[in-house]
């Protein structure tokens, strides 16, 4: 199954191509992406993750053309 990822900063790409789509098992969990992005684990807690632009967890499942979204709120001056 393929999903559509929009990384944030600091992710590994090597598992998206040029269109920014993953290609995933079936059965894959947000949590594969997450894996396959090599998030650092400082940016973990900071990230908010979007699945079909709703927030999700981890845990949930993902389906062959879900959008997969990252933001990393910062605030600056």
């Amino acid at each position: 199954m393929k999903v559509q990822v929009f990384p944030p900063p600091l992710a590994s790409l090597t598992h998206l191509d040029e269109d920014g789509m993953m290609t995933l098992p079936p059965g894959a969990r947000l949590l594969t992406v997450y894996r396959q992005l090599k998030i650092p684990l400082v940016l973990q807690p900071l990230l908010i993750c979007h699945v079909n632009y709703q927030r999700v967890k981890l845990s949930t499942p993902l389906k062959h053309g879900d959008v997969i979204s990252f933001i990393l709120p910062l605030a600056g001056g």
